[in-house]
């Protein structure tokens, strides 16, 4: 038997970064983004001694997920399949670590908040991410205001119905690079920081589109492929790019913005989402888990 869940990608906006502390569950990043119903979904059974882990149908060493599920067993299968791809803005790492957490937690028992912080942790550890979990957790179009887990973060949910066209356009970017480089991170801070004081005034999805393409721009995340899809869409809709990746999300007229982000990358690395409200969660369990 085999216990399956979901955690939808996410898709941060604008942010800032906070490792001031030794403590994993205090680290994170302040900023605001949302949650989409395409993810990452995972089936795990738990049982002997060693993990085999695969992503798509591919034997994969994930340390990632491998921290997760060597946390709460000595040994077992994991088989996760991805909607959307890796290093592109997308939080798939997270959403990988956290369905695979809940899929786990249900198998053995243990509470939906074990398998929460379990992931948080790993992914600070690997690198990965730093509120991806946190906001996955939830679901919805959220702002954290104050970073690392709750009840040491504090987030704000908000939930609402919205159709976006998301794009991929050129190779993978690894958040490792950017959160490994002081200097950068200290001018994204200061942006990011400004944004913030921005959108506390005002938490429309709109005036979060204005400052997430504002974000963007200022901090110069915007390279060749992005800086040109953006150009091209902006007289169909509203977006950014996502962080960090190379890849666009916008709002407005969905046909249309499929169709021109088809002509740019190709129809496969275009896809038309819907807010995810309901966050990360068991869809099947073989235990009397959560």
């Amino acid at each position: 038997m085999t216990s399956k869940a979901f955690c939808p990608a996410h898709i941060t906006g604008f942010f800032t970064v906070s490792e001031n502390h030794l403590d994993p569950e205090m680290v994170g990043s302040r900023g605001a983004g949302f949650s989409i119903d395409m993810g990452a979904h995972a089936e795990v059974d738990v049982g002997g001694t060693g993990w085999s882990i695969t992503v798509n149908g591919k034997r994969s060493s994930f340390l990632l997920v491998e921290k997760v599920v060597r946390y709460f067993a000595p040994g077992g299968s994991v088989d996760i399949i991805t909607d959307v791809p890796f290093s592109q803005g997308l939080g798939m790492s997270g959403a990988c670590a956290l369905s695979v957490g809940l899929a786990v937690c249900a198998e053995i028992g243990r509470p939906r908040e074990d398998a929460v912080r379990e992931a948080h942790r790993a992914e600070v550890f690997c690198r990965t991410g730093l509120g991806d979990v946190v906001a996955q957790s939830q679901g919805g179009f959220e702002v954290r205001l104050k970073e690392g887990l709750p009840p040491n973060g504090e987030i704000k949910k908000i939930e609402i119905e919205k159709e976006l066209v998301i794009a991929v356009l050129g190779q993978p970017l690894l958040t490792a690079d950017v959160l490994n480089d002081l200097a950068l991170t200290g001018w994204v801070n200061m942006i990011g920081g400004d944004c913030m004081a921005d959108f506390i005034t005002d938490k429309s999805f709109d005036n979060f589109l204005e400052l997430s393409n504002r974000f963007a721009h200022e901090t110069e995340f915007i390279k060749g492929p992005v800086r040109h899809a953006l150009m091209e869409a902006q007289d169909i809709g509203k977006g950014s790019m996502c962080m960090i990746g190379n890849s666009v999300f916008f709002t407005g007229d969905i046909n249309k913005l499929y169709q021109t982000f088809a002509d740019l990358t190709g129809h496969k690395n275009v896809f038309i989402v819907k807010i995810d409200n309901n966050g990360a969660r068991l869809v099947e369990s073989s235990s009397k888990g959560e």
